[in-house]
């Protein structure tokens, strides 16, 4: 056992993967859920010297560059180029890529700095949502000339844009 806490319980040992036909360095984490029901979740390296908590660092951050691509194919057109040109082909990627990470400073850095405790996640869908909803609004706006900035259609502003949306 590496660790044990209230919640959450590490092992770590070595065994001979089958599949792999070496020596693996395997980690099982079990966390406990908010109704006390545990579950594990079970990451290796085929490193031996590595020690638990590079691996889990090394899956946690896995999962997270994981999670751009899946956005970038989503949302950002990463696979929908035509060029032939390796500089097309790489000017096009980096901008896909980049189009994520400035959706995540402009909307999901500001929402964590503001709930610092709290687990705050990032949408992309969300995001996209809300620009989606943001330019029939700005329309309605201006051909109705209605004040955005009075309280009364503030609230009413708020809740057409969080329209669609996932997360609240």
């Amino acid at each position: 056992m590496v660790s044990e806490l209230e919640d959450e319980k590490i092992y770590s040992l070595k065994v001979y993967s089958k599949s792999l036909k070496s020596v693996i360095k395997i980690v099982i984490v079990y966390t406990k859920n908010s109704k006390d029901k545990w579950s594990h979740k079970i990451y290796f390296s085929t490193n031996l010297q590595q020690n638990c908590d590079k691996i889990l660092q090394m899956h946690r951050l896995r999962f997270q560059i994981e999670f751009l691509y899946r956005d970038a194919k989503q949302f950002t057109g990463l696979n929908h180029c035509e060029a032939r040109s390796i500089n097309k082909l790489n000017f096009h990627w980096n901008m896909s890529l980049t189009a994520i990470n400035l959706a995540k400073i402009v909307h999901w850095i500001p929402s964590k700095d503001e709930k610092s405790n709290k687990e705050v996640v990032f949408s992309m869908s969300d995001i996209k949502t809300r620009y989606y909803n943001e330019l029939p609004l700005n329309r309605f706006v201006s051909m109705f000339m209605r004040n955005p900035e009075l309280e009364k259609n503030k609230h009413k502003i708020t809740q057409f844009l969080q329209f669609g949306k996932i997360a609240a």
